[in-house]
Parts: C-alpha cells; structure tokens; sequence
C-alpha cells in the first residue's frame, strides 16, 4: 500500500513538476523569512539597546507641574539604583518668517539624550543651535544663519504653562527663560528621544510639535528645571524592554513615587514662602511710599498755606496803597485847583503869575513824581500776586493733587484773581493821575 501511493505521488511529480517546484520555491521562501525575522528581531533589540547605552539615554523621566529645584535632584540622588540624575530644560516655542510658523520644542544639551551630530559641530556659546535636517529644508536655512525664537502664549492669550495660581506663580519664575532669542545654526543632529516623526503635542500653534532644536543649557536663566532625567545604576547590563529591565525600573520608580508628597509639599511650601516674601516687600514698599506721599502732602499744605498768607499780606498791602493813592489823588486835585485859582488871581501881574505858574509846576512834578512812586509800587506788588498767581496755576496742573488740596488751591486762586484785578483798577488809576497831570503841565507851558 505504501509503496502504491509513493509510486502515485513520484508519478504525480514527474506530471506536475513544475507546480511542485513552485510550491517548494514558496515553502522555502516563507521558511527563510520566518528565520529572517526570528533571527532579526534581537538584532533590532540589541542595536536600539546599544544606541540608547552610547546616546546615555534616560531610564527614568520626573515631571512636575511645580517646576523642578537642586533640592529635588539632590533627593532623587539619594534613592538606591539611581547613578546619576540630571537638571534638564526644554521650553515649547514659535519660529516664525514670512510665510512658515513652527512649533519647536527647544531643549538644552547635556550628557544625557545626547543628539547625534550630522554635520557642522556642537554649540559651544549661548547664541548657538543645533536643528533637525529637515529643519533646514523647511525653513530655506543652512549652517551659520540665525533663527529667531518666539516664546509663544498658548490659545487663551496666556503663558503655555499657567493653569493655577500656585502653578503660575512657580512658572512666573520661569518667564522669558530663553537669554538669548536669536541662535546661530552650527550643526544639525537626530534627537535620540524623538527616532519616529512625532515630535510630541504643545499648547502653541497647532497643538503639535514640529521640530527639536539643541542649544547650550547656559542659554537657560531659570533655577527652575522643567525635567529631571536620571540614568539606573544597573541598566547597561540589561537589554532594553525585556522583562528584566522593566522590572528594575518599576522598582525604582516606586522608590520615586515615595518620596513624591514629600518633595510636591516642599516645593509648594517653598512658592508660599516665596510669594509671602514679596507680598510683605510689596506691603512695605507700599506703605513707604504711602507715608512719602502724605509728607509730601503736608508740605504741599504747608506751602499752600504759607502762600495764603503772603496773599493775605498782599491784600493788605493793596488796599492800603489804594487809600494811599485815593488821598493822594484827591490832594492832587485840590492843588491844582488852588493852582488855577492862583493863576486866575495873578493874570493882571505878568512877573506873579510867572512865579506863581513856576511853583505851580514845581508842585505838579512833585506830585507826578509821587503818583509815579506809588504807580512803581502798584507795579510791584502786582508782579508778586501775578507770580504768586502764576505758581498757583502750575500746581493746580498736577493731576495727582488730592481734591481737597485741589479745592483750596482753586479757592485761592480765585482770590489772587480778584486781588490782581482791584491793583489793575489801581494801577489804571495812578496811570490816569500821572497823564493827567502830565496833560495840566502842558496846558499851563501853553
């Protein structure tokens, strides 16, 4: 029976030969690509594992939403099975020209996640950059231009980070972190973080994340980490995402996870005491200028008041060289008069009407010569209640006046204005006096 069907299949071969060839073409090819990718895929694992070991990749990541402090990474340096930790920034920002917008996440240079350098060398200044290979397509840039960044607000107007008011004040300390917005390119580089195209989400622009740029972690001003990267003691030995690794890092990480409240309290105890300190230094700055403020208003009233008075004198002053000049006017008509008088009686003596005209003269150019002394003095006083007048105005120009100093700096100088107006009525007097006695000098030489 046996031998039947083996005489059958041989037969069936020799019939169909090339069918039969063709299918242990296709066995062969399906068994050869099973091996390929059995054999492959530790080769994969190992090259991934043996890049991140040369790049010195991070095994663990801490975030905070609080911000990052030296005392955090001295804590975290503490923890057993951590070798190394380190104080890392990165910093979502716009790059913009005239017809692109990206959204770029800058990140500082260190000896973790180590870019690797295609072209051009590493940034050794602040002012110094290095960007993806694509970057330079997209943007029509090359190796030694300068890009300028953005530090961007997110799509509510504010901050990209604020979210509470604790928050935003560990984030204030973190505004305008960038030195340096404008960066030279000297390189390009492959982040060791970011292999596929996806680059991560932000709260800039689109929502999306376009490209990775380095600069020197001295470009960075803030205190304030945004990441912490530490690297385990024992991982080099391990390959990357076997069982053994993931077991090693989880226990790690739980060793993170207890001291998290403590290390979350402190920082918030810490932007308490930070926040409390300059309300106080804002209180006192505050009720410094405070007390500066009501000095100076208590000169300022003391200056109104002192000027008060000198109007009040002024007041006096006037009124009694008005009565002066009223006496002294009317005298002054009397004296003329009698002056005609004379003049009238002595018409029948040339030589006595002569003498007599003469002492008439003598007379009005003394009483001229009066009148012009009170005029002078008229003139005077008026200049002072005018400059007076005038200092009143400039203060009455400060818009920061209280409104009762205002009040009575606008009552007294609707004084000054009347005691200006009753020396110009005074003064326009004398004027008249002296013209007129002027006009009688004359019509006498006539």
């Amino acid at each position: 029976m046996k031998r039947a069907l083996l005489k059958d299949s041989i037969k069936e071969i020799k019939n169909t030969y090339k069918r039969f060839i063709s299918i242990l073409l296709m066995a062969f090819l399906g068994v050869g690509f099973f091996a390929g990718l059995r054999a492959s895929s530790p080769d994969m694992v190992d090259t991934i594992d043996n890049f991140y070991d040369k790049q010195n990749v991070y095994d663990v990541e801490v975030l905070s939403t609080l911000g990052l402090t030296n005392e955090d990474i001295e804590a975290l340096k503490q923890i057993e099975g951590i070798e190394k930790v380190y104080g890392e920034y990165s910093k979502d920002v716009i790059l913009s020209d005239e017809n692109t917008e990206l959204v770029v996440k800058l990140m500082s240079i260190d000896e973790v996640n180590k870019p690797i350098l295609k072209d051009g060398k590493m940034p050794e200044s602040i002012n110094e950059c290095l960007v993806e290979e694509s970057f330079l397509e997209k943007m029509h840039k090359q190796i030694g231009d300068n890009i300028e960044i953005e530090e961007g607000l997110d799509e509510n107007g504010e901050n990209s980070n604020q979210n509470n008011d604790v928050k935003q004040e560990s984030e204030n300390e973190q505004d305008n972190m960038i030195k340096q917005d404008e960066l030279k390119i000297v390189g390009t580089m492959q982040s060791p973080l970011y292999i596929s195209r996806d680059k991560g989400t932000s709260k800039l622009g689109a929502g999306k994340i376009d490209y990775i740029i380095y600069c020197n972690k001295d470009n960075y001003s803030s205190d304030i980490y945004t990441e912490i990267y530490t690297t385990l003691e024992k991982t080099r030995d391990m390959t990357t995402s076997t069982n053994e690794y993931k077991s090693y890092v989880e226990n790690v990480m739980d060793k993170i996870e207890g001291i998290k409240e403590e290390r979350q309290t402190a920082r918030y105890n810490s932007l308490i005491d930070e926040a409390t300190e300059k309300v106080n230094s804002a209180e006192a700055d505050f009720n410094k200028e405070k007390a500066d403020a009501e000095q100076k208003i208590q000169d300022a009233e003391a200056e109104i008041q002192k000027a008060k008075d000198e109007i009040n004198s002024n007041e006096s002053t006037i009124n009694q060289n008005e009565a002066k000049a009223n006496s002294e006017f009317s005298q002054a008509e009397n004296k003329i008069k009698q002056a005609k008088d004379e003049l009238a009686k002595s018409e029948k003596d040339f030589e006595t009407k002569k003498k007599e005209a003469e002492k008439g003269f003598t007379e009005a150019e003394n009483l001229k010569k009066q009148t012009q002394e009170q005029l002078n003095t008229v003139n005077k006083n008026l200049e002072d209640v005018q400059k007076q007048y005038n200092q009143l105005l400039e203060a009455l120009k400060n818009e920061n006046l209280p409104e009762e100093t205002k009040t009575k700096l606008e009552e007294q100088q609707s004084q000054l204005e009347q005691s200006i107006a009753t020396m110009q009525t005074a003064k326009t007097e004398l004027e008249a006096g002296v013209k007129n006695i002027d006009d009688e000098i004359t019509k006498r030489e006539k």
